[in-house]
């Protein structure tokens, strides 16, 4: 059905067009309601913004925000006015809210910073601007922040960095958790935690290269081994396994 002038229905299946310049390539119950947008097929999908696409899958929604894309996938979404540019490459559940934001597929992802980007996995957000989330599960990113991968991580810190592992915490600007389980670089700029377990690094420019338990709480401290704690600036701590 074409209700509105210049638009197009292929072929398909109760498929509509309702404004100017809009096409519905075929699938069925697919709708086009923006100036100039795209359904190329599929089942029960919606283009709303002005030169949105969308190539098929079912159930997919192109929000009111305009120039954005869903390549495929179920139930996904991109945002509503203002939240234009948008890229949802395929997947289940995808959604994203800010401008220039992209999720590349995986489910129950979700880009909501501007120029933000979750590459794939599971329950993952780019809250941040320029965030990036790279796969993994449940994992979070602010503001220029990475999180590369893993299962529960957070940078949030402002150009802070999480290379994987698990429930590690990145929340200090400039700061890096490279790895390992429940690891944290909090507060002060540019900690830093190399893996290992349950290792704290909260003194500004201090290091934790691995290890358990370990603690870099004064300025430019590092602490190593087992349960070393660096509480001074400047202070150096190696501890034993006992």
């Amino acid at each position: 059905v074409n209700t509105f002038g210049w638009g197009t229905v292929s072929g398909g299946l109760l498929n509509a067009t309702n404004a100017t310049a809009a096409t519905v390539g075929g699938g069925s119950l697919n709708t086009a309601s923006g100036n100039n947008s795209t359904v190329s097929g599929g089942n029960s999908n919606q283009a709303v913004g002005a030169f949105n696409s969308i190539g098929g899958g079912q159930s997919n929604y192109a929000d009111s925000g305009s120039w954005s894309t869903i390549g495929g996938g179920q139930n996904n979404s991109t945002g509503t006015t203002g939240s234009n540019y948008n890229t949802i490459g395929g997947g289940f559940n995808n959604r994203t809210s800010s401008a220039y934001s992209t999720v590349a597929g995986g489910r129950q992802n979700a880009a909501t910073g501007g120029d933000a980007t979750v590459g794939g996995g599971n329950g993952n957000t780019s809250s941040g601007i320029s965030s990036t989330v790279g796969g993994g599960n449940n994992n979070t990113a602010g503001d220029y922040s990475t999180v590369s991968g893993g299962f529960g991580n957070t940078a949030t810190g402002g150009t802070a960095t999480v290379g994987g592992g698990s429930s590690n915490t990145a929340s200090g600007t400039s700061s890096t958790v490279a790895g390992g389980e429940n690891n944290k670089a909090l507060t002060a700029f540019a900690s830093t935690v190399g893996g290992g377990l349950n290792d704290t690094a909260a003194g500004l420019y201090s290091t934790v290269p691995g290890g358990r338990a370990n603690k870099a709480l004064g300025d430019y401290s590092f602490a190593a081994g087992r349960m070393a704690k660096a509480n001074h600036a400047g202070s150096f701590v190696w501890a034993d396994s006992s």
